[in-house]
């Protein structure tokens, strides 16, 4: 699992109405080819960003063949949730 931080997007800006709660999430990404990949995600709670809309992270790729490759340092994806954009993830 690479580190991350996801910054999550208003519903204003057509994001979530509040952040994810729990400690696991399963978003999806869009590469630039165009194709969709499904991520899972371990929030660390223990270590807060100190701003609401923001959440530290782990993420991985869910399948074996997955681009993993494309989880370096400073990497950004958009997380979407079906067809809408949630936020903005960046790899640490």
């Amino acid at each position: 699992m690479k580190k991350a931080v996801i910054y999550w997007f208003s519903e204003e800006e057509g994001g979530r109405k509040k952040t994810p709660i729990g400690t696991e999430y399963y978003p999806t990404i869009e590469l630039e080819d165009g194709s969709i990949w499904s991520l899972a995600v371990k929030f660390d709670r223990t270590n807060p960003t100190g701003n609401e809309m923001a959440d530290n992270c782990e993420v991985c790729f869910l399948f074996e063949h997955a681009p993993d490759y494309l989880l370096i340092s400073n990497a950004e994806f958009i997380i979407c949730e079906g067809p809408h954009k949630v936020g903005a993830m960046v790899i640490r």
